[in-house]
């Protein structure tokens, strides 16, 4: 099992460098290095100006320090096969299982040091941390992530399981509130290696193994990783799994009557397909991202239309997306003005875009009257782009 295990791994190795190769790309390595930069030099020039020692830099401290712990789930690569193939293992699967801990501490080590000396200056020189009491304190998040993958790993079997997220609300509690005292990280640091110690030395796994839930944990995690590579390349791997949201049914129309077949097929498409509300929320959250850090109205609207192009781009495929399915052929659908329909269907979402940018620059940018200019010029720019581009790009695509 330890040798299948290791197997299994470096195939995923494999797998993911192929991945993060394409996602890591020149353009994409710039963009990091411009985005990291400013981000350093505004931690810089607010070291400067911010006040020392108040009341809650050191439970701030604590709560940056704990968000590795939402990084990273227990990886153990099981296939939907191995339900029937691997059943008779069932006893040796602690020694599969132990590469895989192993190997799920990697991103999440790698995290926690990036962020631990990215915090370092702020705990020392403003939360008036000593350097040896906040070293303990990384090194209890560390014990407190092993921890945690130990429990996840308890829950694959036959056990009473134990809420992960109630977990991580005890160690936000816990690193927040031991923080006001800093050397009680020696004692929390401590008491998490002697109950790590005890789950190691104690007979392990007594319950059977949970194979169907285990399964399912693992095609959940897989899919959130490649929902993350999906963002800058085509995943092979991925499942899409179109859903019903409630919660924006008030954005589709009410009168069927008044609606033709594109249009109605391409808004169900938006609000239900995650691959098109996903690209949607992605772009929008990283139009605001950007406006926060340049902190000039002037870049930030330029910028800003470039995520609106980009957007309007990335959904073109949406076109002809339902080609491919027997009924939309089958039924006496007009094709030839798709374009119009997509634009249609389109346009309530890129105002919502545009609303929600406008009012990110309004809370994280100076007021001034260039502000609201920008704001009219970014919605003129969308409508252009979705009323001449976006039919313009339609047509040279085969209908």
């Amino acid at each position: 099992m330890r040798n299948l295990a290791k197997k299994r791994l470096q195939e995923n190795l494999r797998q993911s460098l192929k991945y993060l190769v394409l996602v890591f790309n020149d353009f994409f390595i710039l963009a990091l290095i411009f985005l990291f930069g400013a981000l350093m030099f505004w931690y810089a020039q607010a070291m400067k100006t911010m006040p020392e020692n108040l009341w809650y830099y050191r439970p701030l401290v604590g709560v940056l320090l704990w968000l590795p712990l939402l990084i990273g789930k227990l990886v153990t690569l099981l296939k939907p096969a191995d339900l029937q193939f691997l059943l008779p293992e069932d006893e040796n699967l602690s020694s599969y299982l132990q590469p895989m801990l192993n190997y799920s501490l990697i991103v999440p080590t790698i995290c926690l040091a990036l962020i631990a000396g990215t915090v370092f200056p702020f705990a020392t020189i403003k939360a008036r941390i000593e350097p040896l009491d906040y070293i303990f304190a990384v090194f209890a998040v560390f014990l407190a992530k092993m921890l945690q993958l130990k429990i996840m790993e308890y829950n694959l079997f036959f056990n009473r399981k134990i809420a992960i997220s109630m977990v991580n609300i005890l160690f936000l509690f816990l690193f927040a509130l031991g923080m006001f005292r800093p050397k009680s990280m020696i004692i929390v640091a401590g008491l998490l290696i002697i109950i790590l110690i005890i789950l190691i030395l104690k007979p392990q796994h007594v319950a059977l193994f949970d194979w169907q839930f285990a399964i399912e944990q693992e095609e959940k995690r897989k899919n959130v990783v490649y929902n993350a590579y999906s963002m800058f390349t085509d995943v092979k791997e991925r499942q899409t799994n179109i859903k019903r949201r409630k919660y924006l049914d008030f954005l589709l129309p009410k009168n069927l009557t008044m609606e033709n077949p594109n249009k109605f097929l391409y808004r169900r498409s938006i609000l239900r397909n995650p691959e098109n509300i996903n690209l949607v929320v992605r772009m929008t959250a990283f139009a605001i991202l950007i406006s926060w850090l340049v902190q000039n109205w002037l870049w930030a609207l330029g910028l800003s239309c470039l995520v609106v192009f980009l957007t309007i781009y990335q959904l073109v495929p949406m076109v002809d997306e339902f080609d491919n399915n027997i009924m939309y052929r089958v039924y006496p659908i007009e094709r030839t003005k798709r374009g119009l329909d997509l634009v249609s269907a389109l346009a309530g979402i890129m105002l919502v875009q545009w609303f929600i940018i406008s009012i990110s620059w309004l809370i994280t940018l100076p007021i001034s009257l260039h502000l609201f200019e920008a704001m009219g010029i970014l919605v003129v720019f969308s409508c252009a782009v979705l009323r001449l581009y976006l039919p313009a790009k339609v047509k040279k695509r085969k209908l």
